[in-house]
């Protein structure tokens, strides 16, 4: 599977970050449906670095662990066919963890995935670490619990996968600088 695409946006994110501003790094996750342009299930359309949301969000997690990682033959953690352990140590790698639960992110087909960080903000009243419905617009989006949607580090864009309430989706990603 190919590698998510690092952002413009997620660029700018990390500027701020190593400018010591203070706002989180990656905190939450989001899964998408796409949009007209994802026709082929297998074969999903490249994203682009200008993005700076996904094509249509459907649902968003906060991450429940972030933790140092090393490369280790040994390791449990496998992502795009490298093999990582947790560390005490401090590394150039880091990996940012999600889970969405069999309950949540229901009947949703995704097709893309992107994770986001710089002061995530959910609409008042909702006492979650998971949002449903997407990035709140008044007028387009009143079901959206998406207040402030934060700054899109990286983005991928998936096969089909089909979200039901036997399956448990987790993520996680590693970035390495």
């Amino acid at each position: 599977m190919s590698l998510g695409l690092i952002t413009a946006s997620g660029r700018v994110l990390t500027a701020k970050l190593l400018m010591g501003d203070s706002i989180d790094g990656i905190t939450h996750c989001a899964i998408g449906d796409g949009d007209a342009t994802f026709i082929d299930p297998l074969n999903p359309p490249a994203p682009t670095i200008e993005q700076n949301a996904l094509k249509h969000e459907c649902a968003r997690k906060r991450h429940y662990k972030r933790r140092f990682l090393t490369e280790d033959p040994e390791g449990v953690l496998v992502v795009n066919g490298i093999h990582y352990s947790e560390t005490g140590q401090e590394t150039n790698i880091i990996g940012v963890f999600f889970r969405f639960e069999e309950g949540e992110a229901n009947g949703i087909t995704i097709r893309e995935y992107g994770f986001f960080g710089g002061n995530v903000g959910y609409i008042d009243g909702l006492q979650s670490d998971y949002a449903a419905g997407g990035v709140f617009h008044a007028i387009t989006n009143p079901d959206g619990q998406v207040l402030v949607p934060g700054y899109l580090y990286e983005v991928k864009n998936i096969p089909d996968f089909n979200k039901t309430s036997d399956t448990r989706v987790e993520l996680v990603g590693v970035i390495k600088i």
